[in-house]
């Protein structure tokens, strides 16, 4: 080949279709478009078999194919002369692109229809550039080449972060700090961080960086968008393009048309037009632990070359997150210690004396049914997060009490903790960020390992509804 095929990188991020031209043993030639061509070494590359029976049909009488991909900087076309070697249908290349045509079809509420048949595997014969497409040609493609092979997640780099996180003493400066180091040390200065939910197959964000609105309590499903798909394939997925910035815009105009249902639920935090995308699961023996997804402005931000860094990083982001819950849940003391005395049931309108000084009045609603908070009229909270406030509210509202311990709501039976793994310190985090967002006179502060303080700033009226 004349000209490397690794040079050609930009192409292979499915900006712009791929055209794949086929003919017949009898000489009928047939044209279609491609969602996806694949790089797969220095000497072949990937199609992915979706629709086009026509073109397999003259694929098995004729092993030849061209396909044309276009350089969405420079508007290049390039002409791939293809030999037919084999068709994938499992294996490592089949799930990267069954993941990522299915992570862009969650987008548009189109999951489960563009499903990948085949990873079709072509010998690449010969590169050439394209006569009739308008653009520039690459001045030097082995320059190109090296620049597109850089990688982003260096030995030095991850060092960089591990130095970062072992700094941490707590669940909340830990993910902070994972965040906050990348965007010091790699760049990306939009992340954010999700742990499983309450429900199943459900993601909550506990974390964000670089975004408006800190998005925490944003909910996904599993198979929802970039990171559901982590979620639900435990794999890492790259995404590149203003496609993915156009799909999730139809994804919200889809949501929006449902204003019953959004009214209390929590947008998920992202920019309008990322030109990369990438989400990492967070694992520890096949147990996840959250998901990572880090968004850029910039085009091809994630290579090829960083996967296998990429996996590492999840992996030892995932051992450091456990590790700081096990740490918290084992300074609460020993699980038989004697419960605290119950605190009296939940009342109507009970109206907290303030000091003076305070100004504010807010009323706090507690709906039994969606166990959800509204404050103001405004959805603040729901699930076993909300129990948690109503029951601190209700504590500080009947005895004035202030402090409190992890241990006792883990003793809580009110609550229904599972007895392991209740990721309690995960819940109050996002707990405390909510607060921090939609009602910062109430805010709960650390006042020591396994311990924490409940800080009211306001008149508060207290109502139970149905």
């Amino acid at each position: 080949m004349s000209v490397p095929l690794e040079s050609l990188a930009t192409c292979f991020q499915g900006l712009l279709p791929a055209q794949l031209f086929t003919c017949s043993a009898d000489g009928l030639p047939n044209a279609a478009y491609l969602s996806h061509v694949d790089y797969v070494d220095a000497t072949h590359v990937a199609l992915s078999y979706q629709f086009f029976n026509k073109s397999r049909r003259n694929i098995t009488e004729n092993p030849q194919a061209l396909v044309v991909v276009i350089d969405p900087d420079s508007g290049q076309g390039w002409g791939l002369r293809l030999k037919y070697v084999r068709s994938e249908t499992s294996g490592p290349l089949f799930e990267r692109m069954a993941l990522r045509i299915e992570a862009i079809a969650s987008y548009c509420g189109l999951k489960g229809i563009f499903k990948l048949r085949a990873a079709d595997v072509y010998e690449v014969v010969s590169v050439a550039p394209v006569a009739e497409e308008v653009g520039a040609l690459r001045p030097d493609p082995l320059a190109a080449a090296a620049a597109a092979a850089s990688p982003i997640f260096t030995i030095n780099a991850l060092q960089a972060l591990s130095e970062r996180i072992h700094t941490a003493d707590s669940l909340e400066s830990l993910v902070d700090s994972i965040l906050l180091a990348l965007e010091q040390t790699f760049g990306f200065g939009h992340s954010m961080f999700l742990v499983p939910g309450e429900e199943k197959d459900v993601l909550v964000t506990i974390a964000t960086r670089g975004y408006s609105e800190n998005g925490a309590g944003a909910e996904v499903r599993f198979g929802e968008g970039i990171c559901g798909m982590v979620a639900e394939a435990r794999k890492p997925i790259r995404i590149s393009g203003l496609m993915r910035g156009m799909l999730y815009a139809l994804a919200m105009h889809r949501e929006a048309q449902h204003p019953e249902r959004a009214a209390r639920r929590i947008p998920l935090p992202g920019l309008p037009n990322p030109e990369s995308q990438l989400g990492v699961p967070l694992l520890v023996r096949g147990e996840l632990v959250g998901v990572l997804c880090v968004e850029s402005e910039v085009p091809y931000r994630f290579h090829e070359e960083d996967r296998a860094s990429i996996e590492l990083l999840g992996s030892y982001l995932a051992i450091a997150v456990q590790n700081m819950a096990l740490q918290e849940r084992s300074a609460d003391g020993p699980a038989d210690a004697a419960a605290p005395a119950p605190v009296p049931s939940p009342v109507l309108a009970v109206a907290v004396p303030a000091p003076p000084v305070r100004q504010d009045r807010r009323e706090v609603v507690y709906y039994t049914g969606d166990e959800c908070i509204m404050v103001d009229g405004d959805y603040l909270i729901r699930n076993v997060p909300a129990k948690i406030l109503w029951r601190l509210l209700n504590a500080h509202a009947t005895t004035g009490r202030r402090e409190f311990t992890n241990r006792e709501l883990r003793l809580d039976k009110s609550l229904n903790l599972p007895e392991w793994k209740d990721n309690l310190e995960s819940r109050l985090l996002l707990l405390r960020r909510r607060l921090e967002q939609k009602c910062p006179q109430i805010g709960l502060v650390s006042s020591g390992r396994g311990r924490f303080a409940l800080d009211v700033r306001c008149e508060l009226v207290l109502t139970t509804l149905p």
